[in-house]
């Protein structure tokens, strides 16, 4: 019984005044139309890529490679799932303002979460990925023949 009564107490509430629901609408849209124009983009990358590779497919006089649309379709496939985030995000807190629900607005905080925690990885190994390629462009002295 006194466990139960403990389990209770750990349970932590917060309430969200008028203003704060406020703020969180506002957020919720600006999410989804950033969430909107990500999938745009991404949609017109693919094509982009289509195009390419069929295009180049065509033509026997150029030596394309397929391997060189490669890092585009990487880029499109490591975007899209931060903009699925934010998009989750902006339609669990649509849901939890209309619904009243607290727990819509955990699930919606969660995938705001997700979301800056995969920008915050992804910028610290572009960080890694110029670092290491600053230092072998030192080291193999190509860095001061191209200023």
């Amino acid at each position: 019984m006194e466990n139960m009564t403990n389990s209770n107490l750990d349970k932590t509430i917060i309430e969200i005044d008028n203003e704060g629901v406020n703020y969180l609408t506002e957020t919720t849209k600006w999410a989804k139309f950033l969430s909107i124009v990500g999938f745009v983009f991404i949609g017109i990358m693919f094509i982009f890529i289509f195009v390419i590779a069929i295009s180049a497919g065509f033509l026997p006089t150029t030596r394309f490679n397929y391997v060189s649309v490669l890092p585009l379709t990487i880029i499109c496939i490591i975007y899209f799932f931060p903009v699925l985030y934010l998009f989750q995000f902006s339609r669990y807190s649509k849901l939890a303002i209309s619904n009243k629900d607290s727990g819509l607005v955990s699930k919606a905080l969660k995938f705001l979460k997700m979301h800056y925690k995969f920008m915050g990885i992804l910028l610290i190994v572009v960080i890694i990925i110029y670092l290491i390629v600053g230092t072998g462009l030192l080291l193999s002295g190509r860095f001061f023949k191209m200023i």
